[in-house]
């Protein structure tokens, strides 16, 4: 509220393992706040599905991209880069802050996602080419194995600072992922552009929901 006060346009990016419901609730009516967010689900605290999408003046505004538990970190970058990097850019933030937790790293005893340090770097960076690096503030939150905690850290100060982008993002999402970030892709252009899936991340999709259902 106080930033939105002095003008400035915020996006919050939320890449923790778990969701911030704290943060969605306080914004879920605002339609001058973005709060992206990629987590593990379901996972504690339960909430973050691809329908919350905010409400009243604010619908559209929350962004949820479900990770299932186990997820190869190439799935969880390409939902990144293909569905939550769209929205930002298009919001076009003046300011990003990132919810930045590392539990969602390989080594975390808590979550069970499968990022390596540098793949914050690569996060971080291309929020980086969104913004100047003067607009981006990150916030430490949930990490429980200090050394992956710590490396991580690095990395997304390397990102914000140096750049880290990899010259090709991953595409292919995988596995239960397949699934709900299907999922999280139809709910999300009703409110952004996205970028088309490939055929063979349509029949991915397809062929992960025949197995599940």
């Amino acid at each position: 509220s106080y930033l939105r006060a002095q003008g400035e346009r915020v996006a919050i990016v939320d890449w923790d393992v778990h969701h911030g419901n704290g943060t969605q609730r306080s914004f879920y009516e605002d339609s001058e706040v973005l709060y992206v967010s990629l987590h593990e689900f379901p996972f504690f605290p339960g909430t973050g599905w691809v329908d919350e999408v905010g409400t009243g003046p604010g619908r559209g505004m929350t962004v949820n991209v479900p990770i299932p538990a186990a997820t190869f970190a190439a799935s969880f970058l390409a939902a990144f880069h293909q569905l939550a990097m769209p929205p930002i850019r298009q919001f076009a933030p003046s300011l990003i802050l990132i919810s930045s937790g590392y539990d969602a790293h390989v080594r975390d005893p808590l979550g069970e996602l499968n990022l390596e340090s540098v793949h914050y770097g690569w996060m971080a960076s291309a929020l980086a080419s969104v913004v100047p690096q003067n607009r981006i503030v990150a916030f430490l939150e949930g990490g429980y194995d200090l050394s992956a905690l710590g490396t991580s850290a690095i990395a997304t100060l390397t990102g914000l600072i140096e750049g880290a982008e990899p010259t090709v993002w991953p595409s292919d999402i995988t596995g239960s992922a397949a699934k709900t970030v299907g999922m999280a892709r139809e709910a999300i252009p009703t409110y952004w552009d996205l970028p088309e899936p490939t055929a063979r991340q349509t029949q991915r999709a397809r062929t992960s929901s025949r197995l599940t259902t």
